[in-house]
């Protein structure tokens, strides 16, 4: 016999309308994506959506949020000997089908809390990663590396990446030459 809706814990509701959601921001956009769209393909009446999260940009931040403790976890299972740039560009390109939204993002960050603070979550994982390639190079020191400069190139070569343009090549592939370019007179990186 199925559970009634009162039986179904909040956590385990609030995972099916964040399922619900990621699955509708992929396929039809955040724009085209309703609360009421996303009510309905999580089984929730509407007004309950509001019960679990305040808005539309809450549900999207959360979103964001959970599609990046999942690659980092797949990161650390699945790259756990990587050196941190082969990490850094893996983790990249495994979030790839993302783009679209991480668009959306920059579309909502004027007008929501929630979205900035999921943004500088993925940005401050990005220059963590930067960071671990300047401590394993041994560049924070008298390299001659000003390292501050280095991820705010990365952060602003991903940033403009994710631009719509026909012409640019994926973030990743450009941050790997930015950073193996650097990198070119220190010791060297494994390659993938």
């Amino acid at each position: 016999m199925p559970r009634n809706r009162q039986q179904i814990p909040r956590e385990e509701r609030a995972g099916d309308l964040l399922a619900a959601a990621t699955e509708l921001f992929l396929s039809k956009g955040y724009a085209k994506t309703t609360m009421a769209d996303i009510s309905a393909a999580a089984g929730v009446a509407r007004g309950n959506v509001y019960w679990y999260f305040d808005s539309k940009d809450d549900i999207f931040a959360a979103v964001m949020d959970r599609m990046l403790s999942r690659e980092i976890r797949t990161l650390s299972a699945e790259q756990a000997g990587a050196d941190p740039l082969s990490r850094l560009v893996r983790g990249l390109s495994d979030m790839r089908y993302s783009r679209p939204l991480h668009q959306a993002m920059h579309d909502r960050l004027p007008h929501s809390e929630a979205v900035r603070a999921a943004h500088n979550t993925f940005l401050g994982w990005i220059v963590g990663l930067v960071d671990e390639v300047i401590a394993e190079h041994g560049l924070d020191g008298d390299s001659g590396i000003d390292a501050a400069l280095l991820r705010d190139t990365v952060v602003a070569v991903f940033e403009g990446a994710n631009v719509p343009n026909d012409r640019n090549r994926p973030a990743h592939e450009m941050i790997r030459l930015l950073m193996e370019s650097v990198l070119a007179g220190h010791a060297p990186i494994r390659k993938e």
